[in-house]
């Protein structure tokens, strides 16, 4: 017998109340599997040699969007330092 259909022959004797918490049982296990992959994945990004290159510039970095974006969008706003 494979652990599924272990799994499934004891969640069939189970109330219907008790499967509902082992669907939910699950899907924490689901969850905890993406978030530990999320935080490995931040890692690595941690590791690029781009990270923290604004580090230490003396630069308001909502100015500068602001004047990206209307770069983009062809209105000119002079950014300043």
């Amino acid at each position: 017998m494979t652990q599924m259909e272990q799994i499934q022959d004891q969640l069939l004797e189970l109330p219907p109340e008790k499967q509902r918490e082992v669907l939910d049982f699950v899907a924490f296990l689901r969850q905890q599997l993406t978030s530990g992959q999320r935080r490995s994945e931040e890692r690595f990004l941690r590791l690029h040699p781009a990270f923290g290159s604004w580090r230490g510039r003396k630069i308001d970095a909502l100015e500068y969007e602001r004047a990206l974006r209307s770069e983009w969008s062809g209105i000119r706003v002079p950014y300043s330092t």
